[in-house]
């Protein structure tokens, strides 16, 4: 090939400006001249090696390369070659350095040809080329100065372009859209008959003019055969699943110490679960976890068997800042060997585009604990990689290996009954998920960290402090669901349950009846709330009316009494009949949990509230206090004395009434 070399005119760039080497000096000095302008200067041969050997000189100018003809050069290694061209090639290499050793060739038929035969003969070549040929390859090698010009090109013989028209070949992609839109799986004879249904709708309204011809069915074959595979894969999957296969997976987002990033996501378990109690499959429950970027540390997770919600959000995100205790101990001697040391308020929290992502409970607690939110692009799931890998490790490296896995494929599963494999509890699951968590997961090296989790975290914590909020009680009032709602003079009502104490009146009497203030509330206790009046930098707490309804009621069981009384017509405020709902609800649950159906025991497992929080809850009826009898007044004695004692009054009769008449 052409290079870089010490020769009078070589013309080459460095620099970003082009020279001209000019005259070479006896003392290894060079005179060049910058093309631009014209400057003359010397430098030392040395001096320009080193420059090419850092890269800084090219030969190869961008004059050079548009005045060069067009020669098409093999690029790729010669031992892929067929031993067919190989030969070839090293046959017209032997003929040009036979004639080149000869001095200056000169292409005449009086010059060449005796050449030609003598370097046939040397070859044993019973047909030697003619003197074009020569002088065709010879100006292939001196227009490159690459030997591999000499290469067949046998690829590049025949048309170059397709045969058929442009309007034939907008009416394929129009038909491969639609056969591939109606069904991924479409075939050629698919495609060609719609496309024959298109050219005759097209010759159809040709008024006189030129018809398009049919093609044959391997005409198609052959341009499905060279369309490109990122093409076949958008029409057959869509654009977001061709760009997500043919991606290139780059270096992701950089994290330099712990709770600087922390990435959440849902994911359903491929493990059934049963309950304790009728032991029966109750489905599989929903995992909510916060993962830590820099170390890769589970920052903490919920468990529920309802749907991805703002709850289980807030619920993970509890878990996550707080310290971890460890789970309560229900299986005999299975003890966490470890402690979960993770906890402290994340700097930015990345989260999809669900809906409880971007509702006001969300965006208001992270403003309140400091946390920037930050929304990934749609279809993008690779821009927070972290917790995406994390929840397939879970599911294919713990969940799999428990009894009553449903597997992420249901070929997978063969001949294997997860629902009547399923051994677990909620409880149980618990504690070993938090146990596999510190002990095996935390302890191995994760490949994209080069460390195990554990230890980086532990390398962390000596770069950064982590800091708690000032109590329990302030955190809790900073995490929940948020809503507006109006204050008046009987209180501020929320999903129908009436809240009021002496902790509103001085909002009620600085701003007035109908006033809005924001209220937030634990979804999983609505026996009290918090309240922000307008300007108020702190909430003050407001518990419920009626406790003996609200206390430890979650919001799904609020939910579904309110239903029930809507059904029956009855009155809200009537706290016998929402006595009476609580009760037929609790009967409802427990017939769905005894239910064939495994749907209708997931969600009577939902209604219950069963979570990683409280895994052993019971949903119980709300049983109607007796109110106190008012003390009786003191008897006067017979004998009229006030201070005396009272003799004992006589008990008093009564009539026991038969069925059928009365008797005494």
């Amino acid at each position: 090939m052409a290079g870089f070399g010490f020769r009078t005119n070589t013309v080459f760039d460095w620099n970003g400006a082009q020279f001209r080497i000019e005259r070479l000096q006896p003392n290894g000095e060079v005179l060049l001249e910058r093309l631009v302008d014209g400057q003359l200067s010397i430098v030392a041969q040395s001096t320009l090696l080193a420059e090419y050997g850092n890269g800084l000189i090219s030969a190869d100018t961008e004059d050079q390369a548009a005045s060069r003809p067009i020669v098409p050069v093999f690029g790729r290694p010669l031992d892929e070659l067929s031993a067919a061209v190989q030969a070839d090639f090293q046959r017209r290499k032997r003929y040009l350095e036979y004639i080149m050793d000869q001095g200056q060739p000169i292409f005449t038929g009086a010059y060449m040809k005796p050449l030609i035969k003598a370097a046939a003969n040397d070859m044993g070549d019973e047909a030697p080329p003619s003197v074009t040929s020569i002088y065709r390859w010879f100006r292939k090698y001196w227009s490159s100065k690459d030997p591999r010009a000499l290469v067949p090109r046998l690829d590049l013989r025949g048309a170059r372009g397709g045969k058929q028209g442009e309007r034939l070949l907008q009416l394929l992609s129009d038909a491969m859209e639609e056969a591939y839109k109606a069904s991924p799986q479409a075939t050629a004879p698919t495609i060609y008959s719609r496309l024959l249904a298109k050219i005759e709708t097209e010759n159809g309204r040709s008024c006189g003019g030129q018809l398009l011809k049919s093609p044959s069915i391997r005409t198609i074959y052959r341009m499905l055969q060279n369309a490109s595979a990122y093409e076949l894969s958008r029409l057959r999957n869509g654009n977001a699943a061709a760009d997500k296969r043919f991606r290139l997976v780059k270096v992701g987002t950089k994290t330099t110490q712990i709770l600087e990033r922390a990435e959440i996501d849902h994911t359903p378990l491929d493990l059934f679960l049963i309950d304790e109690r009728t032991g029966l499959p109750l489905g599989r429950p929903t995992l909510t976890v916060v993962i830590d970027h820099f170390s890769r540390m589970l920052l903490g997770y919920y468990l529920s068997f309802g749907d991805p919600s703002a709850a289980a959000v807030m619920g993970a995100l509890r878990h996550a800042i707080l310290p971890k205790e460890p789970a309560e101990e229900v299986i005999p001697n299975l003890k966490a060997e470890n402690p979960w040391p993770c906890y402290g308020r994340p700097d930015v929290l990345v989260v999809d585009n669900g809906l409880e992502f971007h509702g006001q409970a969300l965006e208001s607690v992270a403003f309140d604990l400091d946390i920037r939110i930050q929304y990934c692009p749609k279809h993008r799931p690779q821009f927070k990689g972290a917790v995406e890998r994390y929840l397939k490790t879970v599911n294919y490296f713990f969940c799999h290996q428990l009894p009553g896995t449903s597997f992420a494929r249901l070929h997978q599963r063969g001949d294997y009954d997860p629902q009547k494999c399923a051994v677990l509890s909620l409880a149980e699951f618990k504690q070993l998920f938090e146990k596999w968590v510190v002990d095996d997961y935390a302890q191995k090296v994760h490949r994209g960290i080069g460390m195990a989790p554990w230890a980086k975290w532990q390398q962390g914590l000596k770069s950064r402090s982590i800091e708690l909020p000032p109590n329990l009680r302030a955190f809790k009032k900073r995490i929940g669901l948020v809503s507006e709602r109006s204050l008046r003079q009987d209180g501020i009502v929320v999903s129908g349950i009436r809240y009021n104490g002496e902790t509103l009146s001085p909002i009620l009497r600085s701003h007035g009846v109908g006033v809005k203030v924001r209220v937030l509330y634990d979804p999983e206790d609505l026996g009290e709330i918090q309240v922000w009046g307008p300007g108020d930098a702190d909430p003050v707490p407001v518990p419920a009316l009626d406790q003996e309804y609200a206390k430890d009621l979650t919001s799904r069981q609020n939910t579904a009494i309110r239903q029930i009384l809507r059904e029956q017509g009855a009155a809200s405020e009537d706290k016998s009949a929402l006595q009476r709902a609580r009760t037929e609800l609790v009967r409802a649950v427990d017939d769905l949990m005894a239910s064939r159906k495994q749907r209708d025991r997931r969600r009577a497992a939902a209604i219950r509230g069963m979570s990683s929080n409280n895994p052993d809850i019971n949903l119980k009826a709300v049983t109607p206090q007796p109110k106190p009898l008012p003390p009786k007044k003191a008897m006067p004695s017979p004998s009229g004395e006030a201070n005396g004692s009272a003799p004992p009054l006589p008990l008093p009769t009564f009539k026991l009434k038969r069925r059928g008449g009365d008797g005494t």
